[in-house]
Formats: C-alpha cells, sequence, structure tokens
C-alpha cells in the first residue's frame, strides 16, 4: 500500500510540474512583437507619369489612305508655308480611275440634255432614272477626288519642319505619323495621364518635373494648363493628355525629350499618419491593434483618410498620437 500511494503521488507530481510549465509559456510576454507609433506630419498623393517636350502648336501628319509615297517635297528643318505641298502617295491608279469617271460625268449630262428635249414626253420613272445616272456619275467623281486628296499632306499654317519619317518608296499606312510640323514658340510637356488617376489631377495643380536627358536632382517647376476631355487608347490603356507649361526655362531642353512629371493632387499637414500595413481592413471596416499600458493588446476601428506615397495613411478617428500599433507582419492570424 505504500508503494501504492508513493505511484499516486508521483503521477500527481509529474502533472502538476507539466501544466505549470505549459501555463508559464503561455503567460510570457517578453516576445518582441514589431510597431508602429501613431505621429503627426504630412501625406502627399503624387500621380507620376512620363511625357514628351513638345512645341506648343504643331502638327503631327498622317495619310489618309495606305499606299506608296511617291514623293517627298520637304526636309527636316526646312520651313513651309500653310497650304505647301509636303508629301504624296502614289495616285496613278486612282487617276486613271478618275479620268474615267469624268468621261462617264460628261456621258450621263449629255445623256441628260438630250433627254431634256422631250422631258414632257417622258414617263416619270424616266425622268428620275436620267437624273440618277447624272448624280451617281458625279457622285463618283467627287469620291474619286477625295481620295486623291487623301493621298497628299499639305502644311496646315506657316511653320516649320521638325520630324520627317517619310522616304520615297515606302509604304505609308493609314494614321501613321510621317511629318510633324511646329510653330515657333513656347514649348510644352505633353504627358498621357491614365482613367484611373485623371479625376484627381486638376488644370493649375503643380508638378516637380525631370528630364532624363538631364541629371536626376536638376528640378523643374511646371502647372497644369489643359487637360484634353477625349480619351486616347494605346496597347489598350485609355488615357488622357495632360499639357504642362514649365515655369522656368532652359536652353539644353530639346523638343521631343523624355519627361519625367509627378503631380502633386492632394495634401494633408500635421494631421496624424502611420503606415499602412499597420492596419486591418474587415467586411469594408479598418482596424488597428494598439498596445495597452500592461502589454496586451486590443483591437480598435480606425477611420482613414488620404492614403500617401510613401505607403503611409492619414488617421481621421479611432487612434491618438504616440499610440503603438502592431505591424501587419507580426499580427496574430
Amino acid at each position: 500500500m505504500k508503494i501504492k500511494g508513493w505511484g499516486m503521488s508521483g503521477i500527481i507530481i509529474v502533472v502538476l510540474v507539466v501544466g505549470g510549465y505549459f501555463y508559464y509559456r503561455s503567460q510570457r510576454t517578453d516576445e518582441v512583437v514589431q510597431t508602429e507609433t501613431v505621429r503627426t506630419g504630412d501625406v502627399v498623393e503624387t500621380v507620376s507619369v512620363t511625357g514628351e517636350y513638345v512645341p506648343l502648336e504643331y502638327a503631327d501628319m498622317s495619310f489618309r489612305e495606305t499606299g506608296m509615297i511617291d514623293a517627298v517635297l520637304i526636309a527636316e528643318g526646312d520651313t513651309v508655308k500653310a497650304g505647301q505641298k509636303i508629301a504624296s502617295l502614289d495616285r496613278e491608279v486612282l487617276w486613271s480611275r478618275l479620268k474615267s469617271a469624268r468621261i462617264a460625268l460628261a456621258i450621263a449630262v449629255q445623256s441628260e440634255k438630250l433627254a431634256r428635249r422631250g422631258w414632257d414626253d417622258l414617263h416619270p420613272e424616266e425622268k428620275a432614272s436620267e437624273k440618277l445616272a447624272t448624280e451617281q456619275a458625279r457622285e463618283a467623281v467627287r469620291l474619286l477626288e477625295a481620295q486623291m486628296r487623301d493621298r497628299v499632306l499639305f502644311a496646315p499654317f506657316d511653320g516649320a519642319v521638325s520630324r520627317l519619317d517619310a522616304r520615297v518608296g515606302e509604304i505609308a499606312t493609314i494614321n501613321q505619323s510621317v511629318v510633324r510640323i511646329i510653330r515657333p514658340g513656347d514649348f510644352v510637356v505633353d504627358a498621357r495621364v491614365p482613367e484611373s488617376d485623371i479625376a484627381k489631377v486638376s488644370m493649375g495643380m503643380r508638378a516637380r518635373v525631370t528630364f532624363d536627358a538631364l541629371r536626376s536632382d536638376e528640378v523643374f517647376s511646371a502647372e497644369v494648363v489643359n487637360i484634353k476631355p477625349s480619351s486616347t487608347v494605346l496597347q489598350g490603356v485609355v488615357a488622357y493628355i495632360v499639357t504642362f507649361r514649365l515655369l522656368t526655362v532652359d536652353q539644353r531642353l530639346k523638343e521631343g525629350m523624355t519627361v519625367n512629371v509627378d503631380v502633386e493632387t492632394a495634401k494633408r499637414e500635421n494631421v496624424l499618419i502611420l503606415p499602412f500595413r499597420a492596419l486591418t481592413k474587415e467586411a469594408g471596416t479598418t482596424y488597428a491593434e494598439v498596445r495597452q499600458d500592461d502589454g496586451s493588446f486590443v483591437k480598435k476601428e480606425v477611420t482613414v483618410g488620404l492614403e500617401g506615397d510613401e505607403g503611409t495613411v492619414e488617421i481621421k478617428s479611432g487612434l491618438k498620437e504616440g499610440d503603438a500599433v502592431t505591424i501587419l507582419s507580426t499580427q496574430k492570424k
């Protein structure tokens, strides 16, 4: 009986020791948890795009028809006058068709004139047929003349040829820009802003501008002076052309240079801020786990405002300055 009693006591002791060990481990609070502190600062939202340094007034010209270039009458750097012929596509086949159409029109007109000598003796349908034949012949001539015009480029205004990408014998396609005519004067920056960001950009906004051709620390100031209302689509991406005017001019800048533009679209100064990674979102509600005085963490609902570019977010309510909040990577799931 004595040995048996000692066996039972030993079992009880082991259970107490093991249970106490696991209880002790569960109560340990010395585990290091990474936190971020709520502080006062500024939050800035920026839209970053690339653009091109272009003249304020210019025209990129292209043919409305596809065909082989048979004449280029200007060179890069030449000055041109409004209406001056610049280049043309081969029109030999069209010219032959146009001559035939004009002959057909002359025949139709003559036929109608002869018919009008006995006009009163004709039936209504015969009169209509004569008129229709003449009108169809006239429309065929108008169509071919328009096609002939579409195969010739004329300068839209007095200016200079700043870019030429047309050579005799090459095939030009519809809407392929082959020449740029510029009007001497100011230069601006044209940039494509994606539709996801265009609502953030408005007239008069300031921007920071750098050029690939210059040092990255050479920053120019610019402002938005125009936002085109119609969109453009390039490789399936919908965007809007926004024009920026530089506030200072540098003689080193050349037409066609690549420009990097950062538009400051929103800013909050002296507000509570916190890294966005310290917040979680559940069912549309944002939360933060805030450390208490005893070392424990309490989940609090938070209202956020502007999201900044550097991973910070404005805290509008739910937290106060100095609160320590666990970051996402150390929060327990």
